[in-house]
């Protein structure tokens, strides 16, 4: 049986004019590509809610729609799958679990309701999400918008957490799962989940996940769902690798993006300090004990497991009245130290090898609006993301260290991007059969214009 949902958009937003939803979306820097895709909202009320769930977004801080939820929140209650990309800290966690809320409980109502038969001990939706500390975050939030909504519980299944409580929950029947891929792929090995019933699935931080090597669990629980499904997959950036699995698993997508998801979350203070490797535990330590940036929860990103061990030992040791905790890998390659939820002080004590990487690292200290900082430490040995880290820290006029900007290595790499970008435009001027028509057209535009 198919969700009986159906978005019906509200008086005051049908009547707004598309040159307007044009306007509103440019100036909220909203791009949206597809088929039949729903006016954002202005309000939670536009959304037509349910009374409980409309009184709990109030209930908990949500006054406001943010411009990822604006967009998505109707083009998911739309039933449409969607690949939205925004920055981390945007607010794309409401901007899924309310579509989700809303759908799943009046489904679950009218059943009762008109006596059809309905398995509640089976999950519609199923979430996952790359980290357990998300996945935390995910079950809190979603269980704050569903308090009062009968007939609506969560189950979270997370590695790290004994799995006999997990499987409990599970057999005592819950509408909606919150899970890491391994810990469900663990699940569905002792056949204690059916995924059958599961009509709408969300992928959160995507490009995280596929870092991590989760392509595969991914793929072996996505077997497990019917056909006829509803997919939200959501990510602060899409690389390749993630138009190619949105390819496969989409089916007529809507795609949203907001802002600018190659740049850190505005509402982050960021600090790049030139920092040798000799020298960054010392600066470190003098950080940590410097009143005006110990701001904890402090998360610390370093490069690898045991460089996270011996760092935490260390901090410790050297660092009077701070503990420090070695939590799980958020990606591929750097693990953390610390404490990371709604950190307000972010370390990038190792740069990560990608300005991609950088830009989730920096979003764990801007969540639900608050502004803190995050500090940067870098040397020669980040060469090679000097430009990328250049380019996209400038135009949002982060001081940068002198070092930096005069190093050798980022003049190369704008002498060779320059070069390449010269190389192009030479090709792009040569005639050929593939480019001639456009050519004509192009000159047959500007005729027209002239005249």
């Amino acid at each position: 049986m198919g969700l009986i949902f159906h978005y019906k958009e509200h008086q005051f937003i049908a009547g707004i004019s598309l040159s307007k939803v044009d306007g509103i979306r440019t100036n909220l820097k909203i791009k949206v590509k597809g088929d039949d895709i729903s006016k954002p909202i202005l309000e939670f009320q536009h959304c037509q809610l349910s009374e409980t769930l409309n009184n709990n977004l109030t209930r908990f801080g949500y006054v406001t729609p943010t411009p990822v939820q604006m967009q998505v929140i109707p083009v998911g209650l739309s039933c449409h799958d969607v690949l939205a990309c925004a920055q981390t800290g945007s607010g794309k966690t409401a901007a899924f679990l309310v579509p989700i809320i809303q759908r799943i409980y009046l489904e679950i109502d009218w059943s009762l309701k008109n006596k059809r038969s309905f398995n509640l001990s089976n999950a519609l939706g199923l979430i996952m999400a790359p980290t357990r500390e998300l996945c935390m975050q995910i079950e809190k939030q979603a269980k704050q918008l569903m308090q009062g909504l009968p007939n609506m519980k969560t189950a979270l299944l997370v590695g790290g957490l004994p799995l006999p409580p997990q499987l409990h929950r599970l057999r005592s029947g819950v509408q909606i799962i919150v899970a890491t891929p391994g810990r469900m792929q663990e699940v569905l090995t002792h056949s204690a989940v059916e995924l059958s019933s599961v009509k709408i699935f969300v992928l959160d931080e995507v490009d995280t996940m596929l870092q991590m090597g989760f392509e595969q669990q991914v793929q072996e629980v996505i077997e497990k769902l019917p056909e006829q499904r509803q997919i939200l997959m959501f990510s602060a950036t899409i690389p390749s690798s993630i138009e190619s699995l949105a390819a496969k698993l989409l089916i007529n997508p809507v795609y949203v993006s907001v802002g600018s998801p190659s740049a850190p979350n505005a509402s982050v203070k960021q600090i790049v300090l030139w920092v040798e490797d000799k020298s960054k535990k010392k600066r470190l330590f003098s950080i940590l004990q410097d009143s005006r940036h110990f701001r904890p929860p402090i998360l610390v990103f370093v490069d690898s497991k045991m460089g996270a061990d011996l760092l935490a030992e260390a901090v410790q040791k050297g660092v009077a009245n701070f503990t420090a905790c070695q939590c799980m890998a958020t990606n591929h390659r750097v693990t953390e130290v610390g404490f990371w939820s709604h950190s307000l002080l972010v370390i990038n004590f190792d740069m990560p090898l990608s300005v991609e990487e950088y830009v989730h690292q920096v979003g764990r200290a801007g969540r639900l609006g608050k502004r803190w900082m995050a500090l940067t430490f870098i040397n020669n040995t980040n060469k090679l993301v000097f430009l990328d880290l250049v380019e996209t820290l400038q135009p949002l006029d982060v001081k940068l260290p002198e070092e930096l900007l005069n190093s050798p290595h980022l003049l190369q790499q704008k002498q060779r991007t320059n070069q390449s970008a010269r190389k192009r435009k030479y090709r792009d001027t040569l005639v050929t059969q593939e480019n001639l028509m456009d050519l004509i057209k192009k000159n047959s535009t500007r005729r027209k214009k002239v005249s």
